[in-house]
């Protein structure tokens, strides 16, 4: 895998996940377009990235007001309506790094360092950092190898 990425904590990644409410999420999947977009013939576009980000937080915090406040009941139809939106965009964005991540690195489905999908759509940001600090791993045991 290229090093372009740092090996951090799986466990800290899924905690952060979890407790920001999902915020850590789209941090890290800014994060890693940031870091493979300068690698690749084919970047993922920041009017993309910013637009998932903005749809994410009108979806999060208009829940968040809903749920503090005597709210509508409009505001969680418009909550749930922009949550569904949000989540496609989600999607697109990490199938979209996982295509680059994959190509980078040259991974095809036999590969050490293939990003699966289904193990991404389900697991997300966790498991592309479960593969990164492998990779990691591997290429630091490697380089070991060479210094002997």
């Amino acid at each position: 895998m290229k090093n372009i990425f740092e090996t951090k904590s799986v466990f800290i990644t899924m905690a952060w996940c979890v407790l920001t409410f999902g915020l850590f999420f789209i941090y890290r999947l800014y994060t890693f377009t940031a870091k493979v977009n300068p690698h690749t013939h084919n970047p993922i576009s920041k009017y993309f990235a910013f637009s998932a980000i903005s749809i994410h937080l009108v979806s999060f915090f208009s829940l968040f007001i809903y749920l503090a406040s005597s709210a509508p009941p409009e505001l969680l139809l418009f909550s749930k309506a922009m949550h569904v939106i949000s989540s496609a965009f989600h999607l697109v964005w990490l199938v979209k790094i996982r295509n680059r991540i994959n190509d980078l690195n040259d991974a095809n489905p036999q590969s050490k360092f293939w990003l699966n999908p289904i193990l991404c759509t389900f697991f997300h940001v966790i498991y592309i950092q479960h593969k990164i600090n492998q990779a990691n791993t591997m290429e630091f045991e490697h380089a070991g190898k060479h210094a002997i």
